[in-house]
């Protein structure tokens, strides 16, 4: 029933060092890494499949397999299977207690899990549950589990959970709910890397190892390949060997890149492209004789109607003909004057637009008319989640939504500095890397500098402006075939953000309201709809604290960039995947 595997002799609870690589040093074609004397490479691997009442067939293979392959990669690795209750104390305590400061750690689990109260547990195989009370006496926590694992200061933390079939003692608890639950507030430089999506269930397999483990074999030794594309890679492949049924997620962030497969070879370097360089040029230089130039040289080039704009932005006003003044006529009596109405209040107008430039930056805002929608996905909608709902009507107030995210260009103007992982992409494309928080420092130093009110749109509102008036999944409709000439997502992104504004707008001229990145919202998180504002305002009662997100990213497959789709995180999480989109009132 149970087998350790140790490379420590016969401790009680087997453990090993790895290595920690330094940055790349490029040699020829490849690069390679060369090893720190201070960091480990230590991995904890499980497979549980022996429950009685409810056997698996591959998660002994799968920790098996698992561990070969970390082991071939450089780690020091324990492996368990069929872990029972009486080791889970010892088996977690002699692990992390081999973990140093700086030390890289992965933990993978393959069998039962399940979620009482939010809380994930991983259960013994001899697990005597008959209550939901009894979870936490015959399981393994995932939260205890990263609680440890910070404890021991690991640089990095990779949790892998093939943990999602269905709970096997569902009919003894009070809420049965299916899958694991999401992971709130994971510690800083932990990744959980999930089979399938929170609250979902994924399949045993029918071959030696699960789907999910099997794609996570595959991909795991690709050189030069960081742990985030791998599991977008794992990721393609699990949704589209399940048809859409399993979806591989992530929680957390690390701290920086990680890879499994320390050799990184050296891409070929991309043809010069000389337009491209030209108009780098132009904005480096930023003046109206540089961009002209351009012009001159690439009247219809990709950038040409870019330049136009700061042509436009930056040419001074003409100076005003002089004109002879008239001869004044014989004096008339002056007329009753009459009083001029007041002006009327500014309420934006479907179709209406206005631009605001900061430092020569210009971006456009959208009018949003006031409206009614139902907010949600119903219960019909494909690859819907329980948190979309219930459906409800909301009465939205007219506002102003910007055109696109905010890009790297306006962050730069703005704050002076730029924390995008992906800053080779231009000014033109989104930033990303900002938390909830660091778009609250922006917007208030915008205002301070433009005089207006800008801030993060309500969820109702991003869910309004981005259904603009339509009903089905996208703006566009239900065919996830048209979705990428709207949105920049796993299938046609190559895995990284686009300059905003390529793909096609929406009704109401907004574009990639769906995927390049997720836009943090102003509302705190709720698991549902209950109880939200009806007004268009922002859900901001209560104490729980993460932050909405809305709208997908370059890394979501179809079903993350639906309209209701809504996922959140804490308000200082700072990932690639996230920017923001700005609104105001007036």
């Amino acid at each position: 029933m149970q087998e350790m595997d140790s490379m420590f002799g016969s401790t009680g609870t087997p453990w090993g060092g790895w290595q920690v690589w330094a940055p790349l040093a490029v040699v020829c074609a490849a690069a390679v890494l060369t090893p720190s004397a201070q960091a480990a490479r230590l991995a904890l691997v499980i497979g549980n499949a022996a429950y009685p009442d409810s056997p698996l067939k591959n998660p002994v293979n799968d920790a098996q397999d698992v561990a070969s392959k970390l082991t071939s990669l450089g780690f020091k690795v324990e492996k368990v299977e069929n872990l029972r209750k009486s080791q889970i104390g010892r088996t977690v305590s002699g692990f992390a207690s081999r973990i140093r400061p700086g030390d890289e750690v992965v933990v993978f689990y393959a069998g039962h899990g399940l979620q009482v109260k939010g809380v994930n547990y991983l259960p013994a195989v001899d697990a005597d549950i008959q209550t939901e009370d009894d979870v936490p006496l015959n399981s393994l926590s995932v939260n205890a589990l990263m609680d440890r694992l910070e404890e021991a200061k690991a640089g990095v933390k990779l949790v892998f959970l093939d943990a999602c079939r269905n709970n096997p003692y569902a009919r003894a608890f009070r809420s049965a709910s299916r899958g694991l639950a999401r992971v709130e507030g994971a510690p800083s430089g932990t990744l959980i890397l999930f089979a399938t999506r929170p609250g979902s269930v994924a399949a045993d397999g029918t071959g030696r190892n699960g789907l999910y483990t099997s794609q996570l074999l595959r991909f795991m030794g690709t050189p030069g390949l960081n742990v985030e594309s791998m599991h977008k890679k794992v990721a393609a492949e699990v949704e589209t060997a399940s048809r859409g049924a399993q979806e591989p997620w992530t929680e957390g962030s690390l701290k920086g890149d990680f890879y499994f497969n320390l050799v990184v070879i050296q891409p070929p370097a991309p043809p010069v492209d000389a337009e491209q360089q030209a108009w780098e040029a132009a904005q480096r230089v930023n003046t109206l004789r540089a961009y002209e130039a351009y012009l001159n040289q690439y009247p219809q080039g990709k950038f040409a109607p870019a330049a136009r704009v700061m042509v436009a932005g930056l040419s001074p006003a003409p100076t005003p003909v002089p004109v002879p003044a008239p001869v004044p006529p014989a004096p008339r009596p002056a007329p009753t004057p009459t009083p001029a109405p007041a002006p009327a209040p500014t309420v934006p107008v479907q179709g209406q637009t206005a631009r605001e430039c900061v430092q020569n930056t210009c971006f456009e805002m959208v009018a949003i008319p006031a409206g009614t929608f139902q907010m949600g996905s119903p219960d019909t909608e494909n690859d819907r989640e329980s948190y979309e709902g219930p459906v409800h009507t909301v009465n939205v107030q007219g506002f102003w939504m910007g055109k696109t995210e905010v890009t790297q260009g306006l962050w730069k103007a703005v704050m002076g500095s730029n924390p995008s992982h992906f800053s080779s992409c231009g000014d033109t494309c989104p930033v990303e890397k900002v938390s909830w928080d660091d778009a609250q420092k922006f917007i208030k130093k915008l205002n301070g500098v433009t005089g207006k009110k800008y801030r993060l749109p309500s969820e109702a509102e991003w869910e309004y402006a981005a259904r603009a008036g339509t009903k089905t999944r996208w703006s566009f409709g239900d065919q996830e075939s048209q979705l990428g000439e709207y949105a920049w997502y796993y299938r046609n992104s190559d895995s990284k953000t686009h300059p905003v504004g390529q793909n096609k707008p929406n009704p109401w001229g907004l574009q990639d309201m769906h995927g390049n990145v997720w836009e943090w919202v102003q509302d705190r998180w709720y698991n549902n709809y209950d109880g939200a504002p009806t007004d268009g305002s922002a859900w901001e009662a209560g104490d729980f604290s993460g932050r909405g997100l809305r709208g997908g990213s370059w890394g979501s497959s179809a079903r993350g960039t639906r309209a209701a789709n809504r996922i959140n995180n804490t308000p200082g999480d700072r990932s690639y995947f996230n920017g923001f989109r700005l609104a105001r009132t007036n």
